[in-house]
C-alpha cells in the first residue's frame, strides 16, 4: 500500500468516525436545566468531535435569539472546546436536518432534553425521535434526562422578580459577575418588553 492510498483510506476512516451532536431549541433564556443538558451529553457521549447548540429566532417576553446567543457563550467556556453556538435560520429544526441529510458520511447525535418525571417531556421525545429516525441509520436521537423542573418560561417570571430569585435558574459554575451579566440581558429586554405592553 502506497503512502497516497493509505492516507486516503485514514481520511475516510476518519470522516466515517467523526461524531456530530446537535442540541436545538428556543433557549429564552439559556437556564441551568439546559446547561445540563449539554454537559451531561458530552460527558456521556466523550467521542463526540464537535457539538452545535442550536438556537431558534422567536422572542418571548422580549428575549431574543441575540440574548440566548450571549448567555451561551458565557456557558460555553465551562462546556469545553467542542461546543459552537449557532444561531438558527429559520428554526433549529430545520437547521439539524438539512445537516444531517446532507452528511451522511458520518453519525450525528441529536440530544433531547428531558425533564425526569415529565410527561409532556417524555412524549416530545418520542415525536421528535420518530421524526429523525426516518433520515437514515447515520441519526441516533439522544434521550438526556436531567432533574428539577427548570424551563425558560420559570426563568423569565423569576427575572421579573428578583435578581436572586432568577439566580436558581442559572448553573452553578457561573462567577457571581457572569450571573449579574445574563440578568442584565435578560431584565433589560423584560422590562423593554412589559413597557411596551402597557403603552398599547
Amino acid at each position: 500500500m502506497n503512502a497516497l492510498t493509505k492516507s486516503l483510506l485514514v481520511g475516510l476512516l476518519e470522516q466515517e468516525n467523526y461524531i456530530t451532536g446537535f442540541y436545538g431549541g428556543g433557549f429564552k433564556p439559556p437556564t441551568k436545566g439546559h446547561f445540563a443538558v449539554v454537559k451531561k451529553s458530552l460527558e456521556q457521549f466523550p467521542d463526540i468531535d464537535k457539538f452545535y447548540i442550536v438556537i431558534g429566532k422567536g422572542i418571548r417576553d422580549g428575549i431574543s435569539q441575540d440574548e440566548s446567543y450571549s448567555t451561551w457563550n458565557i456557558y460555553k467556556k465551562y462546556l469545553g472546546d467542542k461546543v459552537e453556538i449557532v444561531k438558527a435560520d429559520p428554526s433549529p429544526l430545520t437547521y439539524i436536518k438539512d445537516y444531517i441529510k446532507s452528511n451522511t458520511d458520518h453519525k450525528s447525535f441529536i440530544f433531547i432534553g428531558s425533564r425526569e418525571d415529565n410527561d409532556d417531556d417524555s412524549q416530545d421525545f418520542v415525536k421528535r425521535k420518530e421524526f429523525f429516525d426516518k433520515y437514515g441509520d447515520h441519526v441516533e436521537v439522544k434521550n438526556i434526562i436531567t432533574l428539577g423542573g427548570t424551563s425558560g418560561t420559570k426563568a423569565r417570571e423569576a427575572a421579573k422578580i428578583s435578581k436572586e430569585q432568577f439566580f436558581q435558574y442559572l448553573p452553578k459554575e457561573l462567577t457571581d459577575e457572569e450571573k449579574d451579566i445574563i440578568f442584565s440581558y435578560t431584565q433589560s429586554t423584560i422590562q423593554e418588553s412589559t413597557t411596551q405592553i402597557k403603552e398599547k
